[in-house]
């Protein structure tokens, strides 16, 4: 885990979500939310991948193998959890494809449809 005192840069932002579910921005939601499940999903696989490549690197020098990799099976405890880390990622990149979205990109929004991220009580 990374050190909290650590000041070097990095690509992190805080997630501010707005109220764009019901938006349409390429006409038609089935795109809309086959769209968002794809930028979800690849910025997933990115993630792991670059992960990976890090692992990799820093098990090469510990004298961890390939082989050694592709004959390891998980504890029941390891099934259990990485089947509920499957789920999560399952619901964070698919569920957007149940989404009923029918308001077009070009509607007029109105201050109240976006909350207040300032932090203050209303």
């Amino acid at each position: 885990m990374a050190n909290r005192d650590d000041k070097r840069p990095t690509h992190t932002v805080p997630f501010v979500k707005h109220k764009t579910e019901d938006v349409t921005y390429f006409g038609n939601p089935v795109i809309d939310n086959m769209m968002t499940a794809l930028v979800a999903v690849t910025a997933e696989v990115w993630s792991t991948r670059r992960r990976m490549k890090v692992l990799e690197a820093l098990l090469e020098t510990k004298g961890v193998t390939t082989e050694m990799v592709e004959n390891f099976m998980p504890s029941e405890k390891q099934t259990k959890e990485w089947a509920e880390d499957r789920d999560a990622f399952i619901q964070r990149t698919m569920s957007v494809l149940a989404r009923e979205a029918s308001m077009p990109m070009s509607a007029e929004w109105t201050e109240q449809e976006f909350p207040d991220y300032s932090g203050k009580s209303p």
